[in-house]
C-alpha cells in the first residue's frame, strides 16, 4: 500500500490515521511536483512536514518514498538534485536509497508470490 500525501497541512491528519491502523510497511509518498511551485513559506512549511514524516516512518516500520512526480521529460529531477533535497530534510542519501531498495523488494516477492500461487 501507497499513501500519496500532497497537502503539507493535512499531514499530522494522515499520519494520525496511519497509526490508528497499526500497520507497518506502507509506503508513504511525497511528490516534488506539488512542492515546485511553493512559495518560500509553504516549502519551508513542506520540509517541516517531510522531517516529521520521515521520523513518523522510522518509529512505525513503514517506507517514506519521495518522488518527483514527473509526468513529462521536464518535471523530471537529477540525482544530485535529489540527494541535496533529501539532506535538507535531514535523511542520509545512500541509507535511504538502500531502505527504499530493500522496501520494493519486499513488496516485489509479496506481489510475485501471491500470482505464482495459482
Amino acid at each position: 500500500d501507497i499513501f500519496s500525501m500532497n497537502n503539507s497541512n493535512t499531514y499530522k491528519i494522515i499520519l494520525k490515521q496511519l497509526k490508528k491502523l497499526n500497520r507497518k510497511n506502507i509506503g508513504i509518498e511525497i511528490k516534488m511536483k506539488h512542492i515546485r511551485y511553493c512559495n518560500s513559506y509553504e516549502v519551508g512549511k513542506w520540509v517541516k512536514s517531510i522531517k516529521e514524516i520521515n521520523k513518523f516512518c522510522k518509529l512505525t516500520d513503514n517506507q517514506l518514498i519521495i518522488s518527483s512526480g514527473a509526468e513529462t521529460n521536464y518535471e523530471t529531477i537529477s540525482a544530485n538534485t535529489f540527494d541535496s533535497l533529501l539532506r535538507i530534510f535531514d535523511i542520509e542519501p545512500m541509507k535511504y536509497w538502500n531502505e527504499l531498495d530493500k522496501w520494493i523488494e519486499t513488496k516485489n516477492r509479496v506481489y510475485y508470490g501471491a500470482s505464482s500461487e495459482k
